[in-house]
């Protein structure tokens, strides 16, 4: 995830601003923070992020640059609300121009209730929305990113592949183009957390990770098939009505197979069977995923050699 400094309005301005100066002003060195915590969870977490730091830089060729060597409590749930849109009868993402990194398919809200405001603003434009909490972006290289305890308490697999995906965002970005930065960034953070397991000498979660990510794949399954069927439904030569009864429809039919599949993993997707799903969530979710595939054959063209993938994913930018 890229955090993003909109032009809309002074009020966005405004509040993107003071939110990342929040995030500045509260940075402590997490070495002094692991050496004065009686957490011994966090003391753990901080060691582990050093040793990930380290990771990177000698086997995936992503320097920290001093990213995650500061620590920050916010004292709340999530780092920014992000709003994603579109139009109620069409799979095309609403965008967003920022200075430096360009259009970007979402915005983001150091709160929550500038989120929703917006997002109801865009639904009485016929817009379908959704907002969703995020625990860490990246700035880029323009400032020291912390680690924050909005994401610290995850497990070992979910936060090396947090640190890694924001590593791959300091270390190239594409401006503009939202799905090809995640789908590298992804990509470049499955690969790492494998070479992780391996790297720390623990087959067991290794293959707990591939279990995540094959229950990650039969869900994206189906949700990226509904994004197709309804984007071929929006552009089909009948009336709205038809339309809107033949998106609900999809959705009924999504939510179905992902409950079936909740009930053979004995558990989980609760959010997309129980909340609400439309057009910007569908987006939300494919943005992230849509071109993993492209980034993890150039890394398999390359050998492996992360060092030759950097180079080589120059010469793909689109």
């Amino acid at each position: 995830m890229v955090m993003t400094a909109g032009c809309r309005t002074v009020e966005f301005y405004g509040q993107a601003v003071t939110g990342q100066i929040e995030v500045l002003a509260k940075r402590v060195p997490a070495a002094d923070v692991a050496a004065q915590t009686e957490d011994g969870f966090l003391k753990e977490r901080l060691e582990l992020t050093r040793r990930l730091l380290v990771f990177a830089r000698d086997e995936l060729h992503m320097p920290s640059q001093g990213n995650y060597e500061l620590y920050a409590d916010l004292h709340r749930k999530h780092l920014v609300w992000v709003l994603h849109a579109a139009p109620e009868l069409s799979m095309e993402p609403r965008s967003w121009w920022y200075p430096v990194v360009g259009r970007q398919d979402y915005r983001g809200f150091f709160r929550e209730h500038p989120a929703r405001a917006e997002a109801a603003m865009l639904e009485a434009a016929n817009h379908d929305t959704w907002v969703d909490g995020v625990d860490a972006y990246s700035t880029l290289g323009w400032f020291r990113d912390p680690v924050l305890n909005t994401f610290v308490g995850r497990d070992e697999l979910d936060y090396a592949e947090l640190i890694f995906h924001e590593l791959a965002h300091v270390k190239h970005y594409e401006r503009g183009n939202t799905s090809w930065n995640e789908g590298m960034a992804e990509a470049v953070a499955r690969e790492g957390v494998r070479r992780w397991c391996a790297h720390t000498g623990r087959p067991q979660m290794a293959r707990e990770y591939e279990t995540r990510l094959e229950k990650r794949a039969q869900a994206r399954g189906f949700i990226s098939g509904t994004a197709e069927a309804l984007r071929k439904i929006y552009g089909q030569p009948a009336s709205d009505d038809q339309k809107r009864a033949a998106k609900h429809r999809e959705l009924a039919r999504l939510k179905r197979n992902l409950q079936a599949l909740s009930w053979r993993w004995g558990g989980g997707l609760k959010s997309w069977i129980d909340g609400p799903v439309n057009n910007a969530r569908l987006n939300a979710f494919t943005t992230y995923e849509a071109e993993v595939p492209k980034f993890e054959a150039l890394l398999n063209g390359c050998g492996g050699d992360f060092r030759e993938f950097w180079r080589r994913l120059k010469e793909l930018e689109p």
